[in-house]
């Protein structure tokens, strides 16, 4: 009887350590410690302000040091888990984004993405690299040449609080004509403009260059080069780069050959647009590219039968507009240059009667019906600015608008198109990039040119749209 007993109790024990020891193989390697955070007192809160509001102090090619009691409230976007980013993290709120320096690999240990920071800038330094605004400290080893290097691991703790986990980072739907018009701005402008730079984006319908196709994504040789592959869309805009670093887990792997989906973080190096990816899921172009099947027009708008300084309401191809001028008086007209090789709508609040200073104008289109069979359906328009800036020209598109005189009662969505900001003198077209409307097939949509002022120093800002196109394919 005890070596019954006996062996109850060593089974009882065996099944008990098997269990625990389950237990233990069974909890994720990568899964943060469940430690409860802590949230910052008032003395953080109180002094919050946007990265938008932290760029401002920066000058393209100064190195400023944040003397203000100042701290940014962020989410992880981008950190170094695959290795493409190194001894850096990029944090976003709402207002845009910033890359932060940290002198130690690992990080995404301690802040992995979808983590809120809290980022106590006072006695940081902010600088640029290429144009690509950065939060470190100061290295003075040459008090002549004194330059931005990382914060030391030591200092962690005194400039970043972490926050709680698991926090959504959604990114910001763009085209590459978008990114490239960024990578400008940030070159040329004022910081706090580019809302994109060190954000999580998302490109839709985009592909590799033909000449990048089969190819892995960087070099994995000893001397482990960084490489960038050419990106394009379906209508051939080309100067966004996929970066990747000799050291990233997945450098040796084969980028994909199809057209699709792709993430990313945003850094735009001098100016070129690059994207960097945090790993491989981030890449989605497995569909057919865009060469596989010639595409099939939903909608086209040349601007024919349009006639210099006339009101539009048809325009020669058969499609008949709304021209309403909702605020302001001011309707679309058409343009055509001397040669006859141009024809375009255009709209100016310059010289309208009444000298409003507040407008709101829409041309909108007629009744488009997405069929339910069209792949990947692709909008794409041109558009140039003219003298002062301040008005606004956006492309938006409805599924309910009903042809009233008053559409901005209507729901109406901004597409993702790049516009020129209304300060150069019709000197080129612009490209408004590939701007993806699969979330429409089947659907009987109206796209819109919204041109709005709020004050009487921008109605004489001009703009002039045309070459329309709708494809699927």
């Amino acid at each position: 009887m005890k070596n019954k007993g006996f062996i109850l109790t060593a089974s009882s024990l065996m099944v008990l350590l098997a269990t625990v020891i389950t237990m233990s193989c069974n909890k994720k390697f990568d899964e943060p410690p469940a430690i409860p955070v802590t949230p910052p007192d008032s003395t953080i809160t109180k002094n919050i302000v946007s990265i938008k509001t932290l760029k401002a102090l920066h000058t393209i090619g100064g190195l400023e040091q944040i003397t203000k009691n100042y701290v940014i409230s962020a989410i992880v976007g981008g950190s170094d888990e695959s290795g493409n980013l190194y001894k850096t993290i990029t944090v976003q709120d709402s207002t845009g984004g910033i890359t932060v320096t940290l002198d130690r690999s690992g990080l995404y240990n301690d802040y992995p993405v979808g983590r809120r920071l809290y980022i106590k800038c006072q006695g940081l330094y902010i600088s640029d690299y290429n144009h690509t605004i950065q939060l470190g400290v100061l290295d003075n080893t040459v008090p002549t040449n004194q330059k931005l290097t990382s914060i030391p691991s030591s200092l962690f703790d005194n400039y970043i609080i972490k926050g709680t986990l698991g926090n959504p980072v959604i990114p910001k739907v763009v085209n590459l004509s978008q990114l490239i018009s960024a990578a400008a701005i940030s070159a040329a402008n004022i910081p706090s403009k580019d809302t994109l730079q060190s954000t999580l984006i998302q490109l839709n319908n985009v592909e590799l260059a033909p000449t990048d196709v089969g190819l892995v994504y960087a070099d994995t040789s000893a001397s482990k080069k960084s490489v960038s592959r050419n990106l394009t869309d379906c209508i051939g805009t080309t100067g966004v780069v996929l970066y990747s670093s000799g050291y990233a887990s997945f450098a040796g792997f084969q980028v994909p050959t199809g057209k699709g989906t792709l993430k990313g973080i945003f850094i735009p190096y001098k100016t070129t647009a690059e994207l960097e990816v945090r790993d491989t899921s981030d890449v989605q172009l497995y569909g057919a590219r865009c060469g596989a099947a010639t595409a099939t027009t939903i909608f086209s708008e040349t601007f024919p039968g349009v006639t210099n300084k006339v009101t539009i309401t048809t325009t020669g191809s058969s499609n008949v507009w709304q021209n309403i001028a909702e605020v302001g008086g001011v309707s679309y007209t058409g343009y055509v240059n001397t040669s006859g090789s141009v024809h375009f709508a255009s709209i100016s609040g310059f010289g309208a009667a009444g000298s409003p200073g507040v407008i709101t104008s829409w041309l909108i289109t007629q009744a488009i019906k997405i069929p339910a069979s069209a792949n990947s359906p692709t909008f794409s328009f041109d558009s140039e600015d003219g003298y002062y800036a301040g008005a606004t020209l956006q492309a938006l598109i409805s599924t309910d608008y009903n042809g009233s005189a008053t559409p901005s009662k209507s729901t109406w969505t901004v597409l993702p198109a790049s516009i020129p900001t209304g300060d150069a003198k019709y000197t080129s077209k612009v490209s408004s990039g590939g701007i993806d409307l699969s979330n429409y097939i089947g659907k009987t949509i109206f796209l819109a040119w919204r041109y709005t002022t709020t004050d009487i120093s921008q109605v004489g800002t001009g703009y002039e749209f045309g070459n329309i196109q709708l494809v699927s394919y």
